[in-house]
């Protein structure tokens, strides 16, 4: 008996509860995060992404949108240990990490695509895009440039990118394409709190008071996202579940 036979023949009522109690306890932790001592912040933040992961496992079936969103979600607890639990963080593998996430997205919507017309420039688009971003931040930071700014940038376009392919599938990919929107959210904010970095940004600027609004505003975009992403195939076994 596969695991989707046995998901197909759970309730409506059993996986709408199950959804129900992962965003409350998600929803929890999110507050908790929020409002902690600052050294129970990877406790709850880490611990949320891991839980993501965790329930998205729960709907193991064998299929490939199944397996690469699952492995991009695992790749988000890898990236998340570098960034949130370990301190210092070592932000260079997480960001590789990370980039690896967004090629696995990427080839869920790849495998989703069934229109050959579509299907056949997604790979030649993301890397004439790669190439023109690895191009364009040579090209802006000069002598500053390094591997994480590189990374970093590639796994941005390519963000971006996916969220372009999950809009175009949107009747299919709602979810995933809200998710990843959330995630840009999140990942601009990151992106210009490290400006310091490379330039300058004087801190009575609109950068810096964005970036620094009095709460955790990039994981009030980011826990979202990986709600949304690990729940994302759920609709699917919505269909196929047997009513009461």
């Amino acid at each position: 008996m596969s695991p989707h036979f046995r998901l197909s023949r759970r309730s409506r009522l059993g996986l709408a509860i199950a959804v129900a109690l992962f965003v409350t306890a998600e929803i929890t932790l999110g507050v908790l995060l929020q409002i902690s001592p600052g050294h129970l912040f990877a406790p709850f933040a880490f611990g949320a992404i891991l839980l993501a992961c965790l329930f998205c496992a729960l709907w193991m079936e064998p299929s490939r949108p199944y397996l690469l969103t699952q492995a991009a979600l695992l790749c988000t607890v890898c990236a998340d240990y570098f960034l949130v639990w370990r301190d210092p963080q070592i932000k260079l593998p997480a960001m590789i990490f990370f980039l690896m996430v967004q090629l696995l997205y990427a080839a869920r919507l790849w495998d989703s695509e069934d229109r050959p017309s579509h299907r056949r420039w997604h790979i030649p688009t993301r890397l004439l895009l790669s190439a023109a971003v690895f191009a364009v931040t040579l090209a802006v930071l000069r002598q500053n440039t390094d591997a994480l700014a590189l990374v970093s940038m590639l796994y941005y376009a390519s963000l971006i990118l996916n969220i372009l392919l999950a809009f175009l599938q949107f009747r299919k990919q709602a979810l995933l394409a809200l998710g990843l929107v959330l995630f840009l959210c999140c990942d601009t904010l990151i992106g210009l709190d490290m400006l310091d970095s490379y330039l300058t940004v004087p801190s009575d600027s609109l950068i810096h008071a964005i970036t620094h609004p009095g709460f955790n505003l990039a994981w009030a975009f980011y826990l979202p996202s990986q709600v949304l992403i690990a729940i994302s195939l759920l609709p699917i076994h919505w269909k196929h579940a047997s009513r009461p």
